[in-house]
């Protein structure tokens, strides 16, 4: 029985406040003797500041936000054992969602005070720490476009139009892709690099993805055009689009990605910077419970 949690709260996540519910866990931890630190983010990059500093002596840590809240929270603990519950309360919540975290204050304070511990992967991107996905390219670009405009709380219609304009605008970079030491694709197109299979809107592009394999799982799909972009995300809708004629899949320790353009990357549904990156794999190093 554990005796003390931080909680670290994006209160802007997703698209209402998750206070109340932090509060309601607070309360069910308390009468089993269990005290509950809620500690609550200003802006991006404090959840790895609070994470970092502010987390000594707590016994398991509570990510309440969505996917970017829970990757500033991996990044803050770095190399510290501490076990972390992932509360989805963002737009997607892949990670919560795939692994069936608990998503009511009850399911949450158990997991907190008694839950099993597993040991999950995380991909290292320049450095920088992600539990779900990278995105290269296409994805990237619409979470820029994103970021640009969000004021607070978002739901999936903050997504329309920065899609649709991304959609329109995009360039379909030239992209080199090398998985351990060998070049797998080289051309124009769009990349993921993963650990898990869910992807956005319950789409599974990283279909074979295992959180606890030691490997990265890589997809490439050769894009030039809006019709081919069009006709990949027909195929994926259909969960078809391995296989499919030109798309690259593969699993590694290292993955390089470089282009001769300015190509964003995203981590977890956050902006990471630029190409060249450089991504491998930290077999079992987080700790989560449920």
């Amino acid at each position: 029985m554990r005796r003390r949690v931080a909680a670290i709260l994006n209160p802007v996540s997703g698209r209402r406040n998750a206070l109340r519910r932090v509060n309601r866990v607070g309360e069910l931890l308390h009468e089993q003797g269990c005290e509950l630190d809620i500690l609550r983010t200003n802006g991006v990059g404090h959840a790895t500041e609070l994470a970092r500093h502010e987390t000594d002596g707590a016994e398991a840590i509570l990510a309440v936000g969505g996917d970017g809240t829970l990757n500033e929270v991996i990044n803050g603990l770095a190399d510290r054992s501490t076990p972390v519950v992932a509360w989805g309360t963002g737009t997607e919540n892949l990670l919560a969602t795939e692994l069936g975290m608990p998503r009511d204050a009850a399911g949450v304070a158990r997991a907190l005070l008694t839950g099993e511990p597993f040991p999950f992967d995380l991909g290292v991107l320049n450095g920088r720490r992600f539990a779900a996905v990278a995105g290269i390219g296409f994805d990237a670009e619409c979470v820029q476009r994103v970021s640009r405009t969000r004021r607070g709380h978002i739901s999936y219609r903050d997504y329309f139009w920065p899609l649709w304009r991304t959609f329109w605008a995009h360039r379909f970079p030239p992209l080199r892709v090398e998985v351990d030491g060998a070049c797998v694709f080289e051309g124009t197109g769009l990349a993921l690099i993963g650990n898990i299979a869910r992807y956005s809107v319950g789409l599974r592009l990283l279909p074979h993805a295992r959180y606890d394999d030691g490997l990265l799982d890589v997809c490439v799909m050769p894009c030039a055009s809006r019709t081919g972009l069009l006709a990949h995300a027909v195929s994926a809708l259909r969960g078809r689009h391995v296989g499919r004629g030109g798309v690259v899949y593969c699993h590694g320790r290292e993955v390089v990605v470089s282009s001769s353009a300015s190509v964003p990357v995203e981590l977890d549904g956050e902006l990471a910077g630029v190409l060249p990156a450089t991504c491998t794999i930290l077999p079992r190093v987080l700790t989560l419970l449920r």
